[in-house]
């Protein structure tokens, strides 16, 4: 028999007992309180198990008639099972594993009826460290040699969440808890937990990070994989070697694999960093000029670059220094402030938007699925390319680290290195150390670390936009075709897309282009009549605008026109709505006519 205080768990699960339900919860009714409060018992599996296992632990010889029952968020015993199952029925967490039963032995020595106050106080203790949201039913047995405290948990918490226990948190948190408190009430620990056992006080993500940081040291200070190894040895360090690297340093309860820390740690990994840590940066495959979405839309989400500090003029130096100095970072901002979504602000605009992206999606199938099929697949496309530079830019983590201290320093440095501003020459001692770990470690100067940061960045951060936009652009087209505003899309789109107002006004209202244009649209079910639309440059109230005229003829005779001159966009897009139904225009060709482009930029 073990030494000391010891703890024991298992897991009851759902239709697992063999007797009634009404049998079990009237045991565990009858040998807690007094038999007349009990309450109407439930028909669910289980309960009968939670009942089961009450009447087990509750057993009135074993603890002395009631006396040393007790329960946490139980405001009556008498009716506990029907409160753990209220619980469950509220979160909907009825399956599987429906209670915790547990046991907690003392030594002989040590079991004295008189102290099952403090086994219950311990007891207390425990589901307050370790289960302070679950409900609990316990009592003292004190029928056998060693005194003992059974409990119950609830598995599912006041919170709604579900509890789970393993081997792995037996050992690294109850049996803890349970030593801890055993020294507290007096009561012997257990022997064997202590046995060689470290506590590692160290969170896992932490060790990891702490782990991963003196590996990249170790690649950093060697060349080869043996001499890999033996300075980590060397930096106190337990390395086994095998198909797996396995590493302990001494305060770790337990040896970890490289393999868990990432993929950049494996012992493949490992050895091609170190081979080829001094050769050049690799590139992906996107660039600035990657074109997934469509043309005009590409302009709003191209962010305008800023200049390299090395080409800056020394007014734009002194305000890059300045944004550096307020923590901020001039050029993350610039694609803030120069990307811009702009929407169309009504609902017929909004519709010819949509027509447009149907139309250059789909190929010119004018199909809304075909559209949105290949919306997806662009989107895929650009994620992979976006997971590829993220995977690129990870790898050279160690690298990219060193350079993001040295920005700590770098203001400081050229103020130093600039203008002899001799309070900040520890900064520059700093920064110049950590330039030439750059160089001598892994063969890189910090402009070309500067410039691969900031391209691979840049590149991340235009697919992402990217993405974006197709994502709203995708939900756009759906929107509108399950509201069925985009049924029989070729035929309306065909002349709305036709006349071009929507387009041209677009163009001068975001790229400041005003431009005369004239063309002849002939509707191909109806042959009698010809259409004439002439877009200008115009002015109104000192301010530049596009006008476009709308004219149907028959046989040569004008019988309708229509201006968006002192119209809103929203009424002259109506108006052309009103034409193609009037007139049951379906498909549709045009005819441009040679008239000099009158076209200005604002």
């Amino acid at each position: 028999m073990a030494k000391g205080i010891v703890v024991k768990i298992w897991n009851v699960k759902a239709g697992s007992g063999t007797r009634s339900a009404s049998a079990q919860i009237s045991d565990s009714i009858a040998y807690i309180e007094n038999p007349e409060k009990v309450g109407c018992p439930l028909n669910i599996s289980n309960a009968n198990q939670i009942g089961n296992e009450l009447a087990y632990v509750t057993n009135d010889i074993k603890t002395v008639n009631g006396l040393y029952v007790g329960g946490r968020h139980i405001t009556d015993i008498s009716n506990a099972t029907e409160e753990m199952m209220q619980v469950k029925e509220f979160f909907g967490k009825l399956d599987g594993r429906v209670a915790t039963h547990g046991v907690i032995s003392l030594n002989e020595e040590e079991s004295d009826p008189k102290n099952a106050g403090k086994l219950m106080l311990l007891l207390n203790d425990l589901m307050e460290v370790v289960f302070p949201q679950n409900q609990v039913v316990y009592a003292v047995h004190t029928n056998t040699e060693n005194l003992h405290i059974h409990f119950i948990i609830n598995t599912v918490g006041m919170n709604g969440k579900k509890i789970h226990m393993d081997k792995k948190f037996m050992k690294e948190v109850l049996e803890v808890s349970v030593n801890k408190l055993a020294d507290k009430y007096g009561f012997t620990p257990n022997e064997q937990w202590k046995k060689d056992r470290k506590i590692d006080d160290m969170s896992i993500a932490a060790r990891k990070i702490l782990l991963r940081k003196l590996i990249d040291h170790a690649i950093e200070q060697t060349d080869t994989f043996d001499a890999f190894i033996a300075y980590l040895r060397a930096d106190g360090m337990t390395v086994n070697v095998g198909r797996n690297i396995s590493v302990q340093m001494d305060d770790m309860a337990k040896a970890m694999r490289t393999g868990q820390l990432g993929e950049n740690y494996s012992v493949g990994s490992i050895r091609e960093r170190l081979t080829t840590k001094f050769d050049s940066f690799r590139k992906g495959q996107a660039s600035d000029f990657y074109e997934a979405i469509m043309p005009e839309e590409m302009a709003r989400i191209t962010p305008i670059r800023m200049k390299k500090y090395k080409d800056m003029e020394p007014e734009e130096r002194k305000e890059v220094i300045h944004l550096l100095k307020l923590k901020r970072n001039p050029w993350q901002e610039s694609f803030r402030d120069n990307w811009q979504m702009q929407r169309m602000a009504d609902d017929l605009n909004q519709i010819g938007y949509v027509y447009k992206l149907v139309h250059y999606y789909s190929k010119g199938t004018d199909s809304s699925k075909e559209a949105m099929t290949e919306i997806i697949n662009r989107r895929k496309e650009l994620g992979a390319e976006r997971k590829e530079l993220k995977q690129l830019l990870k790898g050279y983590k160690p690298i990219t680290d060193i350079y993001e201290e040295m920005k700590q320093y770098m203001v400081r440095a050229y103020l130093y290195d600039s203008y002899g501003m001799t309070d900040y020459i520890s900064d520059f001692m700093k920064y110049k150390e950590l330039s030439e770990r750059l160089e001598i470690s892994f063969g890189k100067t910090v402009e070309e670390v500067a410039d691969y940061v900031a391209e691979t960045k840049a590149q991340i951060f235009y697919l992402k936009q990217q993405e974006q936009e197709l994502s709203k652009q995708y939900v756009a087209i759906k929107k509108y075709t399950e509201q069925g505003k985009v049924q029989s899309l070729a035929d309306e789109y065909s002349f709305f897309h036709a006349v071009g107002h929507s387009e041209a006004a677009y163009q001068a209202k975001e790229y400041g282009i005003y431009s005369s244009d004239l063309k002849y649209i002939t509707p191909e079910n109806n042959k009698d009549i010809e259409i004439r639309v002439m877009t200008i440059p115009d002015i109104k109230e000192d301010k530049p605008l596009i006008t476009t005229t709308i004219t149907v003829m028959k046989n040569g005779i004008v019988i309708k026109e229509i201006s968006s001159k002192g119209m809103d966009e929203k009424k002259f897009n109506q108006a052309i709505y009103e034409i193609q139904e009037e007139y049951e225009i379906k498909k549709c060709s045009v005819v441009k006519s040679k008239v000099p482009r009158n076209i200005r930029q604002i």
